[in-house]
């Protein structure tokens, strides 16, 4: 087919809402990049090891380069979803991250079993006809919250610091003890520093009061995620939110407190919004993010650029979300100054983090955060230019960003890789949606290249 057969041919899919040629390629190079990044995240917990290393850069390479396409991704027809399908299965029966959960005997069988159960529900959903995508679909949330409740009920104390310093600042809220004051009682890891922003305890509480588990709220908000990007899909597009469910290592993301499944479920309403039209909650679930962990300030950026949120938006979303740490500024601007902001800046490079300064490191090269800066310059750029203006493309630039970060930060590990991976797959389930045409530019900023 000659080059204006192919554009003719390309414009009508357009029209009749078909996939064109290259919106079915960037897609699955995003699809691509998902499976090198579950990969590289499952294969050691997260943890740096020479093969997980080479898989996170090839798949941010792989990442770039589909994203370099400038195409609006397209919905995924069952061919492309067939190799996250099978991953998550094979991750599942291997069980990379199982050991970091320190069960053993029956306990381990029954959670395994259950994991490997969500996992093959999770590529039905993912494969399955039409006719059949519903009932996979609720039978994979069914096993997804009866292996996170079963994980938290065998597990009652996770060993981590996490866990142990979201749990008492829980209880210190009934109590009116400042989070930024606090000691943690039990923990092995960090002793009196609070390292998030209010809006994690805040939201985490209600389940420590009423059922005495910070976990559980984590994994409401897992499932959370996942309804909210089924609510994206078209109606015939396969069930992609079963990615999140389904993601290699799921159950360890739950099961060590990391509170990534909150800043997912908060992104996710922010783009289900948009293509909803519905501006107002798309600006208070961004504002629930910012307030919950600090490196959301780095999508700010995004979102002020953004055709369909702007600059005012997301001055008011950084507006409510400064609003809810007030009352600990106040309290003690010195306290929350130390845990929230200075103690995350003066973090040592951790030779474990599965990140580029780790790789480095093992030849005697030492980087600061200019590397960091260099990275987050680089996607903020390909964003710019390259990037369409929809919903789906405003998941996606989020991903660029947080994997581009994690990659040259000081310490990264495996749940800080799980929200680009969440964003990917959010970028792909809300693809090309009808009321894109009508809401939306979905030119980048700049002009493609010529040539």
């Amino acid at each position: 087919m000659s080059g204006l057969g192919r554009r003719t041919a390309n414009f009508a899919a357009r029209r009749s809402g078909a996939p064109t040629v290259g919106g079915k390629l960037s897609s699955g190079g995003v699809l691509l990049a998902w499976c090198l990044l579950a990969i590289a995240d499952a294969s050691h917990a997260g943890y740096y090891s020479s093969a997980a290393v080479s898989c996170l850069l090839a798949g941010f390479v792989v990442l770039v380069a589909a994203v370099a396409l400038g195409r609006p991704l397209a919905r995924p027809d069952r061919a492309l979803l067939a190799a996250p399908a099978v991953l998550v299965v094979v991750e599942a029966v291997v069980n990379p991250t199982h050991p970091f959960l320190y069960l053993h005997g029956t306990d381990l069988h029954i959670v395994s079993a259950l994991g490997v159960a969500t996992a093959v529900a999770a590529a039905a959903s993912l494969l399955a006809p039409h006719r059949w995508q519903r009932a996979c679909w609720l039978s994979l949330v069914a096993l997804a919250i009866a292996t996170g409740v079963v994980t938290v009920v065998l597990i009652r104390d996770p060993g981590i610091d996490v866990w142990d310093l979201l749990q008492q600042s829980s209880s210190g809220l009934l109590h009116g003890d400042d989070m930024y004051r606090q000691h943690w009682s039990g923990s092995t890891g960090l002793q009196a520093v609070y390292p998030y922003l209010p809006g994690s305890t805040l939201l985490l509480a209600p389940f420590r009061w009423l059922v005495g588990d910070v976990r559980f709220g984590l994994l409401t908000a897992a499932v959370l995620a996942a309804v909210v990007v089924r609510r994206m899909e078209h109606r015939a597009a396969p069930a992609v939110s079963a990615l999140l469910l389904g993601l290699p290592g799921w159950v360890l993301l739950i099961n060590r407190s990391w509170t990534e499944p909150l800043l997912l479920a908060a992104l996710a309403i922010v783009v289900l919004a948009l293509l909803d039209e519905r501006p107002a909650v798309a600006v208070i679930a961004l504002a629930v993010a910012l307030a919950c962990k600090q490196h959301i300030v780095l999508l700010l950026p995004v979102f002020a650029i953004w055709p369909s949120f702007g600059l005012r938006r997301t001055a008011v979303s950084l507006a409510a979300a400064a609003a809810v740490v007030l009352p600990w500024f106040a309290a003690g601007p010195g306290d929350l100054w130390h845990d929230a902001v200075h103690a995350n800046l003066a973090l040592q490079l951790e030779p474990r983090a599965l990140n580029l300064p780790s790789l480095l490191l093992r030849y005697d090269l030492h980087v600061g955060f200019w590397l960091a800066a260099a990275f987050l310059a680089g996607a903020y750029g390909l964003v710019l230019w390259r990037v369409p203006r929809t919903p789906s493309g405003l998941a996606l630039a989020c991903a660029i960003v947080l994997w581009a970060f994690d990659l040259a930060n000081k310490q990264t590990f495996f749940n800080h890789y799980t929200l680009p991976l969440g964003l990917l797959a959010v970028a792909v389930a809300s693809a090309e949606r009808p009321v894109l045409a009508a809401s939306v530019s979905s030119r980048p900023l700049l002009p493609a290249p010529h040539g």
